[in-house]
Order: structure tokens, then C-alpha cells, then sequence
């Protein structure tokens, strides 16, 4: 054999090498994919059969204390959506909102050149 035809051999080898590991892993992470939609899919369907346990009754709930309105205040609305929003993430899992307050408006250009770099889209 010339050194053409083992260059050619070398090369077709390293190709076949690469498709084949890059089969092997769709193969994984799809097999991974199937597992882990398989697994929500169980956690949503004993989800969905239990609703009785999660809802609170009327009767179980604090007294709401209201001190007197700031400008600053947050509404009602907001804080039963985020209330809502921590719910959801937290489904089952026991967990308490201690309190809710507004960010900091004022942030420097690097803090806001740092969370716009940080949260741009990919």
C-alpha cells in the first residue's frame, strides 16, 4: 500500500469513528430525555390526583395584617401572583413567603452591563 491509500484508509477510519460516537450519543440523550419526561409525567399524574391535599381551607388561613399604605407599598394582586409563581415552583414541598419587597431601582452601568449581559438571550 502507498502512503495515499493508507492516508485515505486513516481518514475514512476517523470519520466512521466520529459519526459513530456522535450516533451513540443522540442515543443517550434522548434515552435520558425519555427518562426524565417519563418521571415528571408520574410527579404531574399523583400531582393531579391529590389536588384535595394542597388546597388550604378557608378556615386554616392567617388573619391578614395591614399596617398603614406606603408608596411604596406592593399590591395585593402582585404579591397572591408571586405567592402563585412560589407555589408552582414549589408544589408539594413545604415552604413559607416570610416577606416580599421591592428590588433596588438604582444600579450602577456595571450592574446593569452585568445583569443585560447575563440574562441576554443565547
Amino acid at each position: 500500500m502507498n502512503n495515499m491509500t493508507q492516508a485515505l484508509i486513516l481518514l475514512l477510519a476517523g470519520f466512521l469513528v466520529v459519526f459513530v460516537v456522535l450516533i451513540l450519543l443522540i442515543i443517550v440523550v434522548s434515552l435520558y430525555s425519555n427518562i426524565i419526561s417519563g418521571i415528571q409525567k408520574k410527579r404531574h399524574k399523583t400531582a393531579v390526583e391529590e389536588p384535595e391535599e394542597k388546597i388550604s381551607k378557608p378556615g386554616n388561613l392567617a388573619p391578614i395584617v395591614r399596617e398603614e399604605p406606603d408608596d411604596d407599598e406592593i399590591p395585593d394582586e402582585i404579591i397572591a401572583v408571586i405567592a402563585a409563581a412560589v407555589d408552582a415552583v414549589y408544589g408539594s414541598k413545604p415552604h413559607k413567603i416570610k416577606t416580599v419587597k421591592r428590588s433596588r431601582t438604582s444600579r450602577s452601568a456595571w450592574a446593569r452591563a452585568g445583569l443585560a449581559d447575563n440574562t441576554r438571550p443565547f
